[in-house]
């Protein structure tokens, strides 16, 4: 029922993405396009309030490219939002210098950098979405074969043209320059992705979590301070029965992190003791109303499972107001 019109759809689905990123990557460029165009530099500053609208437009237009290819699960908090949208604002204006500087035209049919523009924005959401999706591991693997494979095109095909980007020599035929471009944006996702996994790793180990990091957290481990994960919570009477319940990651330490337990009992008697999570506001974390139990309890790394997203901030700033919670071991 769905062939060949849905592979049509999705045919033309990608077409217009691809057609938005090149708008998106023009816009983002272009601040860039007008500085080193001819009398660029003359004319932002005879126009330094035309000049600021663009650069304004442009910090605001990669703040949006990164929510929009934000993961939806568990979600993003502002400073990586933020950091993102820097990343690829530098990628495209960066992309637009190293074209001008090897001495090739800064607009092109193909739009900023010779269309080498787009490409970098289509790096920094391919980054993106292996950050939010593979553990540090695959990660690590993932950035190593890249760049082996970046490196051993580049010498296939012109290596004196990726070098060129970074030295502005001369070039040759600029075919060679774009394949040098992108291949050169390829090595450096490569390495990225390698000093980010390298970090998450690292951490894993100061942490003390290395040894649980194969679960399904997709690369979210280890639990974090605002997060909601499904846990195997011991009962308070220490019969040895547990229950698997979601909780509020509120603190961590190396061995074990401070949770608040969730509920779907009523508990609107208590109101001093629980907090009330509406299921309209919580729907892309919990399934039905549910209840925060104000009373922090420890968890070691193993009891921990399965990560369902990021409280809500107004929540989280609630819950640092009225619990008080003690470093975690």
């Amino acid at each position: 029922m769905r062939g060949v019109g849905y592979a049509r759809g999705g045919l033309l689905s990608v077409s217009l993405k691809i057609f938005a990123l090149w708008f998106v990557a023009a816009l983002l460029a272009w601040p860039v396009v007008v500085l080193v165009s001819p009398g660029g530099t003359d004319s932002a500053g005879e126009r330094p309030g035309t000049a600021a609208l663009w650069l304004s437009v442009a910090l605001a237009l990669a703040v949006a490219v990164a929510w929009w290819y934000r993961p939806v699960w568990p979600g993003l908090r502002l400073f990586p939002l933020l950091s993102r949208g820097a990343a690829v604002l530098a990628a495209t204006s960066g992309t637009v210098l190293a074209w001008h500087a090897a001495g090739m035209p800064y607009w092109g049919l193909a739009g900023p950098a010779g269309g080498n523009a787009l490409f970098a924005v289509i790096g920094c959401v391919a980054v993106w979405a292996a950050l939010d999706r593979l553990p540090p591991a695959w990660l690590a693997l993932l950035g190593a074969l890249t760049l082996g494979a970046g490196i051993a095109l580049a010498v296939a095909v012109d290596a004196r043209g990726a070098m060129a980007v970074l030295t502005g020599e001369e070039t040759g035929p600029e075919s060679g320059l774009r394949w040098g471009m992108v291949l050169t944006m390829v090595q450096i996702a490569a390495v990225a992705l390698l000093v980010i996994a390298g970090w998450r790793l690292f951490d894993q180990w100061r942490t003390g979590t290395l040894a649980h990091a194969g679960d399904r957290s997709q690369g979210q481990w280890p639990p974090k301070a605002g997060q909601v994960w499904y846990a195997d919570v011991p009962f308070q009477e220490g019969d040895g029965e547990s229950k698997d319940r979601p909780v509020l990651v509120v603190r961590t330490g190396r061995r074990q992190a401070e949770v608040l337990k969730i509920t779907s009992q009523d508990k609107s008697r208590y109101p001093d003791h629980y907090l009330f999570l509406p299921h309209p506001k919580w729907r892309q974390v919990l399934d039905k109303n549910s209840w925060l139990e104000l009373r922090p309890v420890t968890l070691s790394y193993h009891r921990f499972h399965n990560l369902r997203g990021l409280a809500r901030y107004g929540t989280v700033r609630t819950v640092r107001k009225r619990v008080k919670t003690h470093p975690a071991s």
